[in-house]
């Protein structure tokens, strides 16, 4: 005996509707991220910054960045600007086991600081710095830096930490011939530092970013 249509229609509906209650996605609502003080410029200082090359570290005992921090809705949120930063200084140059190095930033435009998720119980800000771009020179070896990098930022401590990971990563482009044996085109350098960031720029206090 067949079954009506307008039945079977009803039971098909229905099933598909459970269906979607029971293990449809779930939408996310975005992360509101806020950032006091209110739209504050910063300054930070990294005292232990390593570009590691096929296992040739080239430190730099300084590093410097500046720029503005706002407030952002998204995962991730984009929640600052790194307009300026700099490797390394006349006094205090950049190394390495094969001689000096010379990076330079290039921050026009500004590299993005953006947040993905937050740790109330931490205080944690997790996400990464997109953008990155920078020329460096080793001895007769110069080539370009370019991609993202991971960060996290703590607010109880103004610590905001810098690191390489497999979807967070740095590749090297327009490798001179004189880079052989030092890096090639395509190569992946790691990079780690540790910033203290203050706000605003120059000032002895350092941001909260906090994401609900």
């Amino acid at each position: 005996m067949r079954k009506p249509l307008g039945r079977a229609a009803l039971v098909a509906i229905g099933a598909t509707a459970a269906l979607g209650l029971a293990g449809g996605p779930a939408s996310a609502a975005a992360t509101t991220w806020t950032v006091t003080p209110a739209s504050p410029t910063f300054s930070a200082l990294s005292t232990n910054t390593v570009l590691d090359l096929n296992g040739i570290p080239l430190t730099c005992p300084t590093a410097t960045a500046g720029g503005t921090l706002f407030n952002a809705t998204g995962n991730p949120g984009h929640v600052g600007n790194i307009s300026s930063a700099a490797f390394g200084t006349a006094a205090n140059p950049c190394d390495s086991p094969v001689g000096p190095v010379s990076p330079v930033a290039i921050t026009t435009p500004p590299w993005k600081l953006n947040g993905v998720s937050y740790a109330a119980a931490t205080g944690t800000t997790t996400g990464f710095i997109g953008g990155v771009n920078a020329n460096l020179t080793v001895l007769t070896c110069s080539f370009k830096v370019t991609g993202s990098v991971h960060i996290t930022y703590r607010n109880s401590t103004g610590i905001l930490t810098v690191s390489s990971t497999a979807a967070r990563q740095l590749t090297v482009s327009n490798a001179s011939p004189g880079c052989a044996g030092i890096t090639a085109n395509g190569d992946h350098p790691t990079f780690s530092a540790a910033y203290k960031v203050r706000a605003p720029a120059g000032a002895t206090g350092s941001p909260r970013i906090v994401g609900t």
